[in-house]
């Protein structure tokens, strides 16, 4: 799978627990203005349908294969910025975002 974290993002993850026993799940649910949006947490059940998308070193990233489908070339960036802090998904694969940015259509 060919997605990206940038090294803030990583270490954004990091803080938050994403450590070898608790992956970083990402999933594509339906909702907000453009049809579909980001779920993401840490987890620390892999499913059988998980499927490992990004791996360095403790840092392991999981989706589910229905979600897999819509995050190739994925890139993910964390900012601490005062107005917009958090992480930041930018996804090749949209082809129309809302507004606000947290939602999209492929």
């Amino acid at each position: 799978m060919n997605i990206e974290l940038t090294e803030t993002a990583k270490n954004a993850l990091i803080d938050l627990g994403a450590t070898e026993e608790k992956y970083f799940r990402i999933k594509v649910v339906t909702g907000g203005c453009s049809e579909m949006t980001y779920s993401a947490g840490i987890d620390d059940m892999m499913g059988e349908e998980d499927i490992e998308i990004f791996s360095d070193n403790n840092l392991r990233v999981i989706a589910d294969f229905n979600s897999v489908l819509h995050l190739y070339g994925l890139k993910i960036d964390y900012s601490d910025d005062l107005i917009h802090s958090g992480f930041r998904f930018s996804n090749p694969m949209a082809k129309k975002t809302c507004g606000c940015g947290s939602s999209f259509t492929v």
